[in-house]
């Protein structure tokens, strides 16, 4: 996979499903970049897995099903880095009640996706697309506090909130030591 081709495959997608998602991609692929070159990670990967992190919107609105479908997609055409991190980037911890979402997925595709985060072990791509996700919106960047809240705002709080705050704001803190700064300057 090259950046031409994943930008091809995410032009296709506003084609089908045009929306804010297509820019919050965009965002999380910049960012990606930006912190994978301050921090020694091949930037080009970086900036593949964020820009085709939320593919699975190109199937139509939905919540957390969208990770499945990006799964689905991107494993039909063979990239499996992408079709991982399309179901690690909101799972910032191994919890799959943990999402801002509803779940709009049957038990056995839920329970596909529970496993599969269970037979792993994140790697840095996984850590720095689920950051960058938690940081990236349509129009820009924020502080991981105020998309949180944002969040908790449109779906509600849960029982798994506060651990997925404290996950995200590990991934901050990990990636501060990584650049040896605060990520916050990269915006």
């Amino acid at each position: 996979m090259n950046r031409e081709y994943a930008e091809r495959i995410i032009s296709e997608a506003q084609e089908l499903n045009n929306g804010g998602w297509i820019e919050h991609s965009y965002n999380v692929a910049r960012l990606a970049e930006k912190i994978a070159e301050k921090s020694g990670m091949d930037s080009d990967k970086a900036y593949i897995l964020g820009l085709l992190h939320d593919i699975g919107r190109r199937n139509g609105d939905m919540q957390a099903r969208h990770a499945l479908e990006g799964y689905n997609y991107l494993t039909s055409i063979g990239f499996e880095d992408g079709a991982r991190v399309c179901l690690t980037h909101t799972f910032q911890y191994k919890n799959v009640d943990a999402i801002y979402d509803n779940w709009d997925c049957t038990e056995e595709e839920k329970k596909f996706i529970e496993n599969y985060l269970n037979t792993i072990t994140y790697d840095d791509y996984d850590k720095l697309i689920q950051l960058c996700d938690a940081l990236s919106l349509a129009n820009g960047y924020c502080y991981a506090e105020k998309k949180m809240v944002n969040s908790v705002l449109k779906f509600g709080f849960k029982d798994t909130t506060i651990d997925k705050w404290k996950a995200i704001l590990q991934l901050k803190e990990y990636f501060d030591n990584k650049i040896d700064g605060d990520i916050y300057f990269l915006f």
